[in-house]
């Protein structure tokens, strides 16, 4: 006799509280959701129910036993729609925003990977550094940098995000390589401008004695684009302030160096946010999952 089916029905007669409820739910008859309750009896070797001509009750066993079986029928449960989710393909649209550096250095190298392994989904990924709004810009999924605000979106951790100090080998030859933060004030910086573009004061935050201080910085150059900052210190124009994988490659090609590795600021918190609603969507499942296990 089918092992789960009895466990079934003994956790449906316990559930309902007669062979006869339990019956109607399994379609079938009292007689046989009693001959299950009798096998699984035979099988343990202990008796699950006391049971007389008016009534039935869990014995000190039975009680424990019920509580394992929902255990286990709620188990089996979930591997059934796991594997359906795996049947299921994922297809349809993606629509995900992330800031504009996240997006190229970080995100993009993963996606292409994604878009390979389910080629039936159909990607539109938004990049840029204004705050979206998730629900009313109707993304599936936004990534964001830095602290979030309270929200009733479900938040998921991704990798951290570390900023770092650079500049080419030609600046640093005529002007010297700063060595404690202080010295940054005697440099030109290039400053990333993007949410207050008439700001006047500008801070670069360094880590001292396991505190962050926010250090004043100057500079000729402001952009709202960190890769014209980017390319802008390898031309010489000043020390930037940029994200880690941004920089690797320029710095593994010597075009620039990092300088204040002492000092770096903390990194900075990542994280993907959807809708509750929509997280069993099975394309964006299957990305989120992705995005977990690549990071």
């Amino acid at each position: 006799m089918d092992l789960l089916r009895s466990m079934e029905a003994f956790a449906l007669t316990v559930k309902t509280g007669s062979f006869a409820a339990s019956a109607i739910s399994l379609n079938t008859s009292p007689q046989m959701i009693a001959k299950y309750v009798v096998f699984l009896e035979d099988y343990l070797g202990l008796k699950l129910l006391n049971r007389t001509t008016r009534s039935q009750s869990l014995t000190a066993f039975g009680k424990q036993y019920y509580e394992k079986c929902l255990f286990i029928l709620d188990e089996v449960k979930s591997s059934k729609i796991l594997a359906q989710q795996f049947i299921e393909e994922p297809k349809g649209q993606l629509r995900i925003s992330a800031p504009v550096s996240y997006g190229h250095f970080n995100l993009i190298s993963v996606l292409s990977r994604f878009m390979k392994c389910y080629p039936k989904v159909n990607v539109d990924i938004q990049l840029s550094d204004r705050y979206v709004n998730l629900v009313k810009d109707d993304f599936d999924v936004v990534f964001r940098i830095g602290e979030l605000a309270n929200s009733s979106f479900i938040a998921r951790k991704l990798n951290s995000y570390q900023l770092i100090f650079a500049a080419s080998p030609s600046y640093l030859a005529k002007h010297g390589v700063p060595t404690i933060p202080n010295d940054i004030k005697k440099h030109q910086c290039l400053i990333y401008q993007y949410v207050n573009p008439t700001k006047k004061d500008h801070l670069w935050p360094f880590s001292i004695n396991g505190k962050v201080a926010n250090i004043p910085i100057s500079g000729s150059l402001k952009s709202n684009d960190t890769l014209a900052l980017a390319n802008a210190a390898v031309e010489g124009l000043g020390i930037t302030m940029l994200p880690k994988s941004m920089l690797s490659e320029l710095i593994c090609q010597n075009k620039l160096l990092p300088i204040l590795q002492d000092f770096l600021p903390p990194a900075r918190e990542v994280h993907m946010l959807y809708k509750a609603d929509k997280q069993q969507l099975p394309n964006l499942k299957m990305f989120i999952e992705f995005m977990l296990n690549s990071a």
